[in-house]
């Protein structure tokens, strides 16, 4: 019959205790070190979604401006044209359009747009396109 004595073996088990706290150690450094970097990139992210959302902003108030600059425009045109005359108004592209009867006298327009003013006279009516830009510029300046 063979019997066996286990003594505790006090290296073996300071050996065990230390690996596990080293463990333990290495497991929450590298925890710490990896919330502190995703900390850091959350705050950069959050930094730059701020500044584009006041640069989208700024776009967004610019192109409303410029809307109503438009608008205000289309009515001056309306009123130099006399509104009775005007079948439609319309933004196609890039061009402000407009459809006019026949008699309509268009030299007001003329006078004010000059050769940006495209103009095409057909049997029915006549079409003006005025480039946006060209509003926008001409507004400003004022």
């Amino acid at each position: 019959m063979i019997i066996l004595v286990k003594n505790r073996n006090n290296k073996r088990l300071a050996v065990k205790s230390l690996s596990a706290i080293s463990l333990f150690l290495m497991f929450f450094l590298y925890y710490n070190h990896m919330s502190t970097k995703l900390q850091e990139e959350n705050f950069h992210l959050s930094a730059q979604l701020e500044h584009k959302e006041k640069v989208a902003q700024k776009l967004t108030a610019k192109s409303i401006q410029f809307e109503n600059l438009i608008f205000e425009e289309a009515k001056v045109i309306v009123e130099l044209l006399d509104q009775k005359h005007i079948q439609s108004i319309q933004i196609v592209g890039e061009r402000l359009l407009l459809i006019c009867d026949y008699s309509t006298q268009i030299e007001p327009l003329l006078i004010r747009y000059g050769a940006n003013a495209l103009i095409k006279n057909s049997d029915r009516d006549i079409k003006i396109a005025i480039d946006l830009a060209v509003i926008v510029e001409n507004r400003y300046e004022a």
